[in-house]
């Protein structure tokens, strides 16, 4: 019987070492396909089982720290309280906000701020949102409380789009990013409204659409928010991703970037990334 057991363990490891290998050698191949650098953290919070490449390596996070500080925003306001406002100066005014250059001299609630910085992926709104919550200094000690001393928010949008490998600025892996979510939003501090309203935030904006939602299962409901910065070709997506009939996400962090400082993003190193890893979880 002990014989019997043994062998049965080896197998499953077996299968589960294979089934990594295959993971490996399919991202390899879109690395290759276009000249680029991915980077994966995936963890199924129904089973933690995980799927990782270059989880380690540093990138870039762009516009995807903003669900972050969203999150935290919420965290700190409770959801009748979401209509407190809050002054738009012209001072405040930043390159790319849509939604905030039409409140000049107004005043918009919490609410739309988040709603600006989440659907529209307004520069502004982020700036106020970290000024909201104390600043980068109040930001980092929430990080550090998750257990996060590897994302390095540092500049304001849109000076943090100027990513430079050379330096840890502004940059994360995407295992340290993909545990924070979880750890912020999933399972996190927020009440049951305020993550709902964030995640339905997620669900319906419209800048992912050509990247992890793209490459999921029709059948999959994905929560996302996407980044991309000025160089390096860096071009991500962070989502919380749903199967059909699963109430438990698969949080998924995939980060990208080249090796030229003047190369283009192609979305398609996005979506086709989560094409392989969402089909590994999939096939389980």
């Amino acid at each position: 019987m002990k014989k019997l057991i043994l062998m049965i363990a080896s197998i499953l490891l077996l299968s589960a070492c294979s089934t990594a290998d295959a993971t490996t050698q399919d991202l390899k191949k879109v690395e290759d396909k276009y000249d680029a650098n991915i980077g994966v953290y995936a963890l199924n919070t129904a089973t933690d089982e995980e799927i990782t490449f270059n989880e380690d390596k540093r990138f870039a996070y762009a516009s995807t720290f903003k669900a972050v500080s969203s999150a935290m925003l919420l965290e700190k306001t409770p959801h009748n309280e979401l209509n407190k406002k809050v002054h738009v100066s012209k001072e405040d005014i930043v390159p790319y906000s849509p939604v905030l250059e039409k409140f000049i001299n107004k005043d918009i609630t919490i609410k739309k701020l988040i709603e600006a910085t989440m659907l529209y992926s307004d520069n502004t709104a982020n700036n106020m949102i970290i000024e909201e919550l104390g600043g980068y200094k109040e930001v980092n000690k929430r990080l550090k409380s998750l257990d996060d001393k590897t994302t390095k928010p540092s500049r304001m949008e849109p000076e943090l789009n100027n990513y430079d490998p050379k330096s840890n600025r502004d940059t994360s892996t995407p295992q340290a990013f993909g545990k924070t979510l979880n750890k912020l939003i999933n399972d996190g501090r927020l009440s049951k409204e305020n993550k709902a309203f964030l995640i339905d935030l997620m669900i319906n904006n419209k800048s992912g659409d050509t990247l992890i939602k793209k490459g999921a299962p029709k059948n999959f409901k994905v929560a996302d928010k996407s980044g991309q910065a000025i160089t390096y070709a860096s071009r991500n997506d962070v989502a919380f991703v749903y199967p059909k009939g699963e109430s438990k996400p698969i949080v998924l962090v995939i980060f990208t970037n080249k090796e030229g400082k003047t190369d283009k993003p192609n979305d398609k190193v996005v979506s086709e990334t989560a094409k392989v890893v969402l089909e590994k979880f999939n096939d389980k």
